[in-house]
């Protein structure tokens, strides 16, 4: 998949708005410093990312 691709902008698109919505939810949950916020949330995220993008090779495959 290239990264300059109509799909790929299309994908990391909504999942950047769904990351917002999820790193929000995290953050009135947690009641931590901004670091360890920052911390977990980021836990979560990039491996989300990483499962999305693999799904969409495998979908596109």
């Amino acid at each position: 998949m290239k990264l300059l691709s109509k799909t790929s902008i299309i994908f990391y698109s909504i999942l950047g708005l769904f990351s917002l919505f999820v790193a929000r939810g995290i953050r009135e949950v947690l009641d931590y410093s901004l670091l360890v916020e920052i911390l977990i949330t980021s836990a979560i995220i990039i491996p989300m990312y990483m499962v999305c993008r693999k799904v969409l090779k495998w979908l596109i495959s």
